[in-house]
């Protein structure tokens, strides 16, 4: 038996609870506790409780204790006002951002004359410009909007239509010029917790002839699902649409469906307060999507910036898109995806989320259950 695997096998240490879902989808966790004398409370013995979860498609692992959220941090300082924080940082950021209006065309790059999209691409009030530095083939910022700083919650979906149908434009212009770049990507970084060097927000638009690691693996495995579960009476044969359905009926992580779209908290989170959001609709070239289509895409992302905000106190965040190639349509097996993660509140002395738990053993630690996470933000999706 492989090692990698005996963590999952029985164990007195252990107990294991398994969910079976819709079609093969298995919902598995192990819980253990850890035994320590408090100095809270007099030193008494206590213990506290450690879930080890699995992702059902890519066996990713993360680990939840829930009172990891009331551990003191020292570099916050009581009584500090977020919001003063962010407006210093505005303050001290606008005069010199190479993104505002009046330093832009001195400041950034300027597009490939073989794209055939101008110097700089417009749509909108959305601008796009190559990277100054790349670390991708085609690597594109994408300025939302001319104003320095827009606040998580007051995100409109007007500049986010426009920055989707902007990066279409360009993934299909590079496309064009080379058919091998055929994996595309729209990623965001929010405010310097999320390793965000620049205030003015802004997206990455990265695009290649392979796809990134992650999205490799959420392809492989929802293709190798398909082929080990057909279609039948218990499954849609889709990976993506049993998931939604499991999660539909167990409704514990489910948090809002429409027909374009679905959001759920994920089972095995990847990072902080986790929002999935798993497009519905038989489409996974972003290439095709109809004006409409655009539009359902970018209402849907402003609203879970806003669920997040008012749901968990989220300030910063990071996004990535897991989207399928350009010119196939892979739906019989994969659907386009969305990721959304908090990072740490904004202050004078930063503390991060990652340690070497997560940056060097790839298994993510979160603080909050995904069913809580759920409870807390689904009334902001309605």
């Amino acid at each position: 038996m492989e090692k990698k695997n005996l963590f999952w096998q029985k164990n007195e240490k252990y107990k294991k609870e398994t969910i079976e879902g819709y079609g093969k989808i298995k919902f598995e966790k192990l819980i253990s506790y850890g035994k320590i004398r408090n100095p809270q409370e007099d030193f008494k013995l206590i213990e506290q409780k450690i879930e080890y979860r699995k992702d059902p498609l890519t066996k990713h692992y993360s680990r939840i204790n829930r009172l990891r959220a009331e551990r003191v941090k020292q570099a916050n300082l009581p009584g500090e006002n977020v919001e003063d924080n962010i407006k210093k940082l505005i303050d001290n950021s606008m005069e010199k951002c190479f993104f505002c209006p009046v330093n832009v065309s001195k400041s950034t790059p300027k597009l490939p004359e073989e794209l055939g999209l101008g110097e700089r691409f417009t749509n909108g009030d959305f601008l796009l410009f190559p990277n100054l530095y790349v670390f991708s083939e085609n690597h594109a910022i994408g300025v939302l909007g001319k104003e320095h700083f827009t606040h998580l919650k007051d995100f409109k979906t007007k500049i986010w239509k426009e920055a989707i149908k902007g990066s279409i434009e360009y993934f299909k212009a590079v496309y064009k010029n080379n058919n091998k770049n055929i994996y595309p990507s729209i990623n965001f970084n929010y405010l310097p917790p999320s390793a965000s060097s620049i205030i003015h927000p802004h997206i990455q638009i990265i695009q290649d002839c392979q796809p990134t690691k992650y999205t490799q693996i959420l392809l492989d495995e929802s293709y190798n699902y398909s082929k080990k579960n057909k279609k039948s009476a218990k499954s849609f044969g889709n990976y993506w649409l049993d998931l939604i359905e499991s999660e539909k009926k167990l409704n514990e992580r489910f948090i809002f469906e429409n027909d374009f779209i679905t959001w759920l908290a994920s089972f095995s989170p990847m990072g902080k307060d986790e929002l999935l959001g798993t497009v519905k609709i038989a489409k996974t070239d972003i290439t095709t999507f109809t004006e409409n289509e655009i539009e359902e895409i970018a209402k849907s992302i402003v609203t879970a910036f806003n669920a997040l905000y008012q749901g968990r106190g989220s300030m910063s965040i990071n996004m990535a898109t897991y989207l399928g190639p350009i010119g196939y349509n892979l739906s019989k097996y994969f659907r386009i995806t969305i990721k959304i993660v908090s990072r740490p509140i904004l202050t004078p002395n930063y503390t991060g989320d990652i340690g070497f738990m997560e940056l060097l053993h790839n298994e993510p630690i979160a603080a909050a259950t995904p069913e809580v996470i759920a409870e807390t933000v689904k009334k902001y999706f309605q």
